[in-house]
């Protein structure tokens, strides 16, 4: 016997999220959810999408996607950001398909209509024969894109407010950590196509209730007894001092001295988090890119300052790496058991409350079917 996890109104959603219950299993396995989630959540919100490293120069670019959207980032010639969908308006294709590279324009593969780093239509083949065409009705349409420090995000809505109202607090909070966000750069990248749902990875990622049976070297390191979550309007954070064990250098981990003396932690709506751990500047990036209503890629960049030595890098790597492996294993459990038919709604303990807190904005983005 299989169990009906339909809520029937707004109310039902509302009371259960309130008496502190999970997101139906339905919300993870069905293929109208993801629909909704690509156009609600992720065609309006800001997304994390590269380093500012990756365009340094003039002519610079990289591609990216906001949920199902296709992104090019560029610098161009006056040295701004900007940011379009990597479409090409002349018959769809893909604009660009390289990762990066630079250019002084941008030119689709298909039939090599040309666009100036401002978007505008610089050339197509046989333009001129044509007595009504209009090369200003042919520009890339633009995203919006800003910087956050070393980090750029961008936002499919040009509506949207700006990615300074939606952080908030949380630069503030950053700074207070003692990282040296102008001293980072990115000295290694991975890459895991997780048998789940984004929501599965995110929720997995927002509590440590687990890490006491799942992640032993994590809880070697952080002192987990004085763990502490807050929660914001689009962000939460979570942070804990580092055990003695570990500080004295008797937990066999990474060496943790340096700037940096507790963890800190940052999700940032809706699929990007921000991992500051304790030492030498060490930085790890999240970023869970939904590919369907099953799968999701999720993309760790880690960046460290020049100081750090290169054996010190894979130290911190090999770590960190170890908890993203096993978090793997658990996240596609769940997504089995949710598939399964026989699960309907959890039951969130108080430990869990930044998963509460996420649950909560993506029933506020996608509201009721009704």
């Amino acid at each position: 016997m299989t169990i009906s996890t339909k809520p029937t109104s707004t109310r039902d959603h509302l009371a259960a999220l309130s008496r502190g219950e999970t997101l139906p299993a339905t919300w993870y396995t069905d293929p109208a959810f993801y629909a909704r989630e690509q156009e609600r959540i992720f065609r309006r919100s800001w997304q994390y999408v590269g380093l500012t490293e990756q365009v340094a120069a003039s002519g610079d670019f990289f591609t990216a996607r906001a949920g199902d959207v296709p992104i090019i980032v560029t610098r161009d010639q006056q040295g701004s950001l900007r940011g379009y969908v990597n479409v090409c308006r002349h018959r769809g294709s893909q604009l660009v398909n390289a990762e990066c590279g630079n250019r002084q324009t941008l030119q689709c593969g298909y039939h090599a209509w040309t666009y100036n780093l401002d978007g505008s239509l610089r050339a197509a083949p046989g333009m001129r024969d044509e007595a009504d065409f209009d090369a200003t009705c042919y520009a890339l349409v633009p995203v919006q894109v800003a910087a956050w420090g070393p980090f750029i995000f961008a936002n499919p809505d040009r509506a949207a407010p700006s990615l300074a109202s939606v952080l908030g607090d949380l630069p503030a909070l950053v700074d207070a950590t003692g990282l040296r966000f102008d001293a980072i750069r990115r000295r290694v990248r991975r890459t895991y196509d997780i048998v789940a749902n984004w929501k599965v990875v995110v929720d997995n990622y927002l509590e440590c209730y687990h890490c006491p049976v799942a992640h032993t070297g994590f809880s070697d390191l952080i002192d987990l007894k004085s763990y502490s979550v807050a929660e914001y309007e689009y962000f939460s954070t979570q942070a804990g001092p580092v055990n003695d064990s570990a500080r004295l250098g008797t937990a066999g981990l990474y060496d943790i001295t340096g700037e940096v003396e507790a963890g800190f932690y940052a999700f940032l709506w809706p699929n990007f988090t921000l991992n500051i751990s304790p030492g030498p500047g060490n930085v790890s990036l999240n970023l869970f890119l939904p590919v369907d209503t099953n799968r999701t890629l999720a993309i760790y960049e880690y960046c460290f300052s020049d100081a750090v030595a290169e054996h010190e890098v894979e130290e911190f790597t090999r770590f960190i790496d170890q908890v993203q492996e096993e978090d793997v294993v658990l996240c596609e459990s769940v997504q089995r058991g949710l598939r399964s038919g026989f699960f309907d709604r959890g039951r969130l303990m108080r430990s869990e409350k930044a998963l509460a807190h996420f649950q909560k904005l993506v029933y506020r983005f996608l509201g009721d079917e009704e």
